[in-house]
């Protein structure tokens, strides 16, 4: 599955200069002639000529970023971890410039992995027309200020499911399931699994578990606080809400490819490093030090 180099798009986390270099450096290995592009700028619009891959230098946040871009095109991601845990990273930063170029042109290196997204809808009475966003993580209503308690009315396929009175409500993906959702107690997915999780978080009430939804569901909400409360998406796209909208949330038509060197099940593996050893260290380290204990039990 050779994928052009020269047609390669670099995108950095836009407040790290050692993530602008390494992006540089990655794009002169790759000789790409497509200019390097920072993470927030606004809607990383595609370059003239669809890109061939994006890579990010950063961390997931960077990766959530063009995963909105690279979807619509249909071109996949590759990211390189410049941040802490790195769910979504492929590759470490001392490793980006041996392994990335492997991953574009030695055949049967990578392969890709397909990913669900979540498009959530916002419409009601105060709005024009719908606005419609896709998200790679998770979509979220709740409360737009400290110290309140939002209510939200969730139906799944039509059926009144409860108001939850919580600090928020989360619809998450797959993907998702090792973010916002897991902290709130939600169960963690393989990445490529269908269907949907529901999740509230700091519920007060009757139903506080976590459910997780078939593919197909579609999870209506609907904002009954009189407090302040927003959807969000992915944790930077924010909408504020206002009496008679409702979100509607289901599995999207896009989805996000990853590259990916190793078997589907090496996702265990990253996961329990990422968890076990904690945000201070990459998988590389972490992988070093297990691979170290265990040759001395013997």
């Amino acid at each position: 599955m050779p994928i052009d180099p020269a047609r390669a798009l670099l995108v950095c986390h836009h407040n790290n200069p050692g993530a602008r270099e390494l992006a540089e450096r990655l794009k002169s290995l790759l000789g790409s002639g497509v200019p390097v592009r920072s993470a927030d700028d606004d809607g990383l619009s595609p370059p003239a000529g669809a890109p061939s891959v994006i890579i990010t230098v950063g961390g997931d946040g960077a990766i959530l970023r063009a995963a909105r871009l690279a979807a619509p095109l249909g071109v996949p991601l590759l990211g390189v971890n410049m941040g802490r845990l790195g769910f979504l990273t492929e590759v470490e930063a001392m490793d980006a410039e041996r392994l990335v170029p492997r991953y574009l042109t030695e055949d049967g290196f990578a392969r890709v992995e397909r990913r669900p997204m979540v498009r959530a809808v916002l419409d009601g009475a105060s709005r024009q027309s719908p606005l419609s966003f896709d998200a790679l993580n998770e979509v979220v209503v709740g409360r737009g200020s400290a110290g309140s308690v939002s209510r939200v009315s969730v139906a799944v396929d039509g059926v009144p499911l409860t108001t939850y009175a919580a600090d928020a409500v989360i619809v998450a993906t797959a993907t998702g399931s090792t973010a916002y959702s897991m902290s709130a107690g939600g169960p963690i997915l393989h990445p490529e699994s269908p269907g949907l999780i529901l999740t509230p978080v700091a519920p007060h009430g009757d139903l506080s578990a976590p459910l997780l939804l078939p593919p197909g569901s579609v999870v209506e909400m609907h904002a009954k606080s009189q407090a302040a409360t927003s959807v969000a998406a992915d944790g930077f796209l924010d909408f504020p809400l206002h009496p008679g909208n409702v979100v509607r949330a289901q599995t999207s038509d896009l989805h996000a490819d990853f590259l990916r060197a190793g078997p589907p099940a090496s996702f265990y593996e990253t996961l329990v490093y990422r968890l076990r050893r904690g945000s201070d260290q990459t998988l590389s380290v972490a992988r070093m030090i297990a691979e170290a204990e265990a040759r001395s039990r013997g």
